[in-house]
């Protein structure tokens, strides 16, 4: 026997040896007092003492059953104390993709070219920074934040979400959640509350990614209390800071915008040096989001719908507020109403849109 083994087996035989006479004499502990009180309190006595029981058979049973459920969630097992995070919240741990999954899941997205030529040009210098790492040699600090500019509904979210799993599956990040918020997430009403607004967001971000859409009316006040847009500011860059290698910022929003607003604050300008601008998608493009949207809805669009909406799809995305895959979006849903009306009148197939139907979503006739 080992005599880490040793010392456990010694204790518990002197604890035994002191204990059971102690248990089992006439004149004191437990059966004196049995033998000293009535039927009734015996009768009282043995209720608790089975209830206990039957509450720490309850509390084994819950245990084991947790356990269970820790090893399906895929979470370490974490013993009775960490039974009520595990019934109030439990978190599945997803495995990471391996960098090759998330680039080919990138790679499906329609368009964005330069986007994708952006994102595999990251992922060689992270490499390439592990490589050199591993072999001993130094390897320089680089920011990580980044600013996504471009108009919306051009897949910034998805992006980022995905550098996100980029980063975590090759270390640079533990987790590699996404995090997104705007101003009305991080700006209170009230002096004083922006900085813990903030800061709140910012922890739920550790260990992934802050993605903040449209973060060019933090410096301009979004209409009022431009001054607590600063406050955002200046609690971000803090954090920012005092957490590098455990936070990624990325801010988006429209490209004239967004160089004025990192133009407002040196600390702006030192922190995000890496810009990826986020082209506005062809009417082709639009189409074949079209598409797969339809698709995923079980819905099939008939053929020659490209030719269909290409002049209104050149036409509206002209306008100051096109939202590029948004707009394809609420395209869907008219099309699926128009589709309603027409095959409750005049029968059809219920999974195929028409050119009809198209047509009338965008406002014009067939």
């Amino acid at each position: 026997m080992s005599k880490s083994a040793f010392v456990p087996v010694v204790i518990s035989g002197l604890v035994v040896a002191v204990l059971t006479p102690l248990l089992l004499s006439t004149d004191y502990g437990p059966v004196a007092w049995w033998n000293a009180v009535g039927p009734e309190t015996r009768w009282r006595a043995g209720i608790g003492i089975a209830i206990a029981l039957l509450a720490a058979l309850g509390l084994a049973a819950t245990a084991t059953a947790a356990r269970k459920a820790e090893a399906a969630l895929g979470q370490p097992a974490s013993g009775l104390l960490g039974l009520p995070r595990l019934m109030l919240a439990p978190r599945r741990v997803v495995e990471a993709r391996a960098p090759d999954d998330v680039i080919a899941t990138l790679e499906a997205m329609v368009g964005l070219a330069p986007v994708k030529r952006e994102v595999n040009a990251l992922i060689a210098r992270l490499e390439l920074e592990q490589r050199r790492r591993a072999e001993g040699l130094p390897v320089s600090a680089i920011s990580q934040h980044m600013v996504f500019t471009g108009p919306p509904g051009v897949g910034k979210t998805e992006v980022a979400r995905a550098i996100g799993e980029i980063f975590r599956s090759l270390e640079v990040l533990r987790k590699g959640h996404l995090v997104e918020v705007d101003r009305a997430a991080l700006v209170a009403g009230y002096v004083g509350q922006t900085a813990a607004k903030t800061l709140e967001k910012c922890r739920e971000a550790l260990d992934g990614v802050l993605f903040i859409d449209e973060a060019y009316t933090l410096a301009s006040g979004g209409g009022s209390g431009s001054d607590f847009g600063k406050e955002a500011i200046d609690t971000l860059l803090k954090f920012m800071e005092d957490n590098r290698d455990r936070i990624i910022v990325i801010v988006a929003g429209y490209t004239n915008d967004m160089r004025r607003f990192i133009d407002t604050n040196p600390g702006l300008a030192g922190r995000f040096t890496k810009t990826i601008a986020f082209p506005p998608y062809s009417p082709k493009d639009l189409c074949e989001i079209l598409k797969r949207m339809a698709a995923r809805q079980h819905f099939t669009l008939p053929e020659g719908f490209e030719a269909a909406l290409t002049p209104w799809l050149a036409q509206r995305s002209r306008a100051e507020d096109w939202s590029n895959a948004r707009e394809m979006r609420t395209l869907l849903e008219k099309a699926r109403e128009a589709q309603a009306g027409r095959v409750v009148l005049q029968g059809g197939d219920l999974r195929r849109l028409e050119i009809a139907d198209l047509l009338r979503a965008t406002g014009e006739d067939a």
